[in-house]
């Protein structure tokens, strides 16, 4: 198979030729267009685009920097690279391609395929003269298309685009299986013969140049692992091209269903000229230099270079000085608010204060006219009731001497109970102390009566904390209704009193030795009702009641009420 890249039909609609321009000492000059941030074109801070300072908000979700060269007339092309310092220090060339071609052709030399793998950018250890550049190993697989006879191997110095560089290629080799068959065969398309293969303009046995400038293409001598010559394309031409490809007499045969593993050893440097653009995303704050470099086709400097000074600056709003007076503005707010509501809490508190020493006012009021009227004519009621009895003791008159004596008791009873509302209602009982005792002599004075044991199980030392007189009153009676149920229903002999004041709650607990009984089976004695009342008062001084009972164990009735500081 001849694949000529020069006289072949298929390459007739492959590439596109040029006119040859001889090369020439004069230098492009490179120039930084426009900048858009965000879609839209800023301007310039000078007019020729390198020297005064631009400045981007921190804000830019997207920055493109828009450059290009001129080059003068008769002048030679440079290739352009770029880099912005403070982002990214690496030179970048323009992206533009180089190819290496795998071609298929079927007997009578028409195409039926072609593989391309393509070569940008410039390899690890560059050097401007390649024979001294360091090689990288490539490899590619390619399956044998249908009616395939005969695959050509080529290097173009273009990838459909005007690439500008310089490429050298190395231990060509191509390994064709087919399944079933074992081993492989191997092709060897490296430079060993020909005409002045230590001459740039050398004839390789097994290649053949082909272009609109077949000068473009030349051998140069590696001395790695020992001399030998190398494949070369040095493109300084944007508008021709050189290519090497396998000579007709070098065609590697192959069948339909091959597969071809190609592999090579490669270093480029490529890049592209005329206009170019660089973007970059989300650019963090800070300075930069955007920098556009006109180098030659091996990427050397060619002595021309632009560079624009770019601040990316934070908006006013995020700056740390922003936000040290916002902050020092918000902490004087809020401390200037909290005082504000500092004094207004101290008003409310002596307001409150005030209300309840007038209410403390009222309620020793109340408790001394209790005591003073009402108590001390209950007093002499009882007094002149049992007189009455006395007087009449001796006559017959049954009826009337029970009527009086349940007189005499009614009036008792009610000096009873208007002492402990005179208690209750009194604030200078309104701590844990006084109710304690108060309780404490009560509950002795009324089991005694009833004919019960009672055992106290009471610090001797209790807290410095306050109980208003709902809570003294609410807790008292129910107190004094489990003792009731101890006496009337338990049949007990012993009853035990534990008061504690622990976590800020006051407990007071009642547990008897009598027979106990169901609490879910009580029934209409009463003991229903007087647990539903020892739970709805408790629950209305936001308190907790809790009542254990086993059918001949006992019960155990807890409350508990929360309390604070005196």
């Amino acid at each position: 198979m001849q694949v000529n890249y020069g006289g072949e039909r298929f390459f007739l609609s492959l590439l596109v030729c040029g006119l040859c321009i001889p090369a020439s000492a004069v230098v492009a000059e490179v120039a930084i267009q426009n900048v858009v941030v965000d879609g839209q074109v800023q301007s310039l801070p000078a007019a020729d685009g390198g020297r005064g300072l631009l400045c981007i908000p921190s804000t830019a979700r997207s920055v493109r920097f828009l450059f290009a060269d001129d080059v003068p007339a008769g002048g030679s092309a440079v290739r352009l690279r770029y880099k912005l310092e403070g982002h990214d220090d690496n030179w970048h060339d323009l992206r533009v391609r180089m190819r290496m071609l795998v071609l298929f052709c079927d007997r009578n030399g028409q195409i039926v395929g072609s593989h391309e793998f393509y070569l940008e950018g410039e390899t690890p250890g560059w050097r401007s003269k390649v024979e001294e550049a360091s090689f990288v190993s490539r490899r590619t697989q390619v399956p044998v298309p249908d009616r395939a006879a005969t695959a050509g191997i080529a290097f173009l110095s273009h990838g459909g685009e005007a690439a500008l560089g310089v490429m050298g290629v190395d231990a060509v080799r191509v390994l064709v299986e087919r399944p079933g068959a074992e081993p492989g065969v191997v092709f060897d398309l490296g430079v060993t013969r020909g005409n002045d293969l230590g001459r740039p303009i050398g004839t390789p046995a097994n290649w053949t140049r082909a272009g609109s400038r077949l000068e473009l293409a030349e051998l140069r001598t590696r001395a790695t692992p020992n001399p030998h010559p190398i494949l070369v394309i040095r493109d300084d031409d944007p508008q021709n091209y050189g290519n090497w490809s396998t000579a007709a007499n070098h065609a590697i045969p192959v069948r339909p269903g091959d597969r071809l593993t190609v592999t090579w050893k490669i270093a480029h440097s490529i890049g592209g000229s005329g206009a170019g653009q660089a973007d970059y995303e989300a650019l963090k704050p800070g300075s930069y230099w955007f920098r556009v470099a006109a180098v030659k086709a091996d990427g050397e400097p060619a002595g021309d270079e632009v560079s624009l000074p770019v601040e990316v600056r934070v908006p006013v709003y995020l700056r740390v000085e922003f936000w040290l007076v916002a902050s020092a503005f918000v902490l004087g707010a809020a401390a200037w608010i909290g005082r504000l509501a500092g004094q207004r809490r101290m008003q409310r508190r002596i307001a409150e204060i005030e209300h309840e020493q007038a209410l403390d006012k009222e309620r020793a009021r109340i408790a001394r006219d209790l005591h003073d009227e009402v108590g001390a004519g209950l007093t002499e009621i009882a007094m002149q009731s049992d007189l009455v009895r006395r007087d009449i003791a001796g006559a017959n008159l049954p009826d009337t001497q029970r009527r009086l004596e349940r007189v005499c008791e009614s009036a008792v009873s009610l000096v009873r109970s208007v002492d402990e509302i005179v208690w209750a209602v009194n604030p200078a009982n309104d701590t844990i102390e006084r109710f304690v005792s108060y309780l404490s002599q009560s509950t002795e004075q009324f089991l005694e009566a009833a004919g019960l044991r009672v055992r106290f199980d009471i610090p001797e030392r209790l807290p410095a904390r306050s109980l208003s007189g709902v809570q003294r009153h609410f807790l008292f009676v129910a107190v004094r209704e489990a003792l009731n149920n101890s006496v009337r229903h338990a049949k007990a002999d012993l009853v035990r009193m534990e008061i504690r004041c622990e976590a800020g709650a006051l407990r007071v607990v009642i547990e008897d030795d009598g027979c106990g009984f169901r609490p879910e089976g009580a029934d209409g004695t009463g003991t229903r009702d007087g647990l539903e009342n020892m739970r709805r008062r408790m629950e209305e001084i936001g308190g907790e009641f809790s009542l254990t009972s086993r059918h001949g164990h006992g019960t155990r009735v807890e409350f508990s009420v929360k309390v604070t500081n005196a």
